[in-house]
């Protein structure tokens, strides 16, 4: 089942939070599909949350585990399960949902905020990730100026050195702190690696990095860098690059 999961496609649209499927007829639609043998006693622990929406003859199933969230789609009639994307044939878009957000979730799982503008933005990141730093490199100071940014440290586990280097960042004693310590990580500062946490303050990173990991997955974040406006909604980063917003 894992293989499955790491296959959903996740795709979030512009637009106010669609109807959510009464749980009864959720339910009905899930039981209809080929995959559901295989989520029932996941689903029934607690292990796995589902929430479904009906769009354009399908029903889009939104499903969270501990690993990530993702989309299946169900056709309407039921007859059919499908993994993947769904493309429109006249503008190439995919077919999506915007599920509603538990901004409770995501304030939790903010690892700290920096920045004096008006508009919030919320930023998912690993400070090991290239693309991660290639957007600290490009967009410099410009998101301080315009924006209150809430970064959520995601370390993703292929990368070995990004958990050692959320802690580092996590144990500055202010926000700013934490803000300088993963720019100066960003641009190539090793100083993370003289870093020797106590067991407590390791266990205290990753309880804070496990409310980061949950608020990545309820912004149902694609990757990192991941960037969100103050409604949640998804936006590209280049985008904010001075110059061109």
């Amino acid at each position: 089942m894992k293989k499955v999961f790491l296959s959903l496609s996740v795709a979030i649209s512009l637009f106010a939070s669609d109807k959510l499927l009464p749980k009864k007829e959720l339910n009905s639609v899930l039981k209809s599909s080929i995959l559901y043998p295989r989520l029932a006693q996941d689903i029934k622990k607690g292990l796995i949350k589902v929430r479904g929406v009906k769009k354009d003859r399908f029903y889009i199933i939104n499903i969270q585990t501990k690993r990530g969230a993702g989309n299946i789609y169900i056709t309407a009639d039921k007859k059919y399960t499908v993994i993947g994307r769904i493309l429109n044939n006249k503008n190439g878009s995919t077919l999506s949902a915007n599920f509603p957000v538990n901004k409770k979730i995501v304030n939790e799982g903010i690892s700290f905020s920096f920045g004096k503008g008006k508009k919030d933005l919320y930023v998912v990141t690993d400070p090991e990730c290239p693309f991660c730093r290639m957007m600290e490199q490009k967009t410099k100071n410009n998101l301080a100026k315009n924006y209150r940014v809430h970064v959520i440290l995601f370390p993703l586990p292929f990368h070995k050195d990004a958990r050692a280097m959320s802690c580092y960042i996590l144990a500055g004693k202010t926000d700013e702190e934490k803000s300088q310590r993963m720019k100066e990580t960003m641009l190539g500062d090793n100083k993370w690696k003289n870093y020797k946490p106590s067991k407590t303050e390791l266990n205290k990173c990753y309880s804070e990095l496990e409310k980061s990991k949950r608020a990545a997955i309820e912004l149902q974040a694609k990757g990192t860098p991941s960037v969100y406006d103050e409604n949640f909604n998804s936006i590209e980063w280049p985008s904010l690059v001075k110059g061109k917003k």
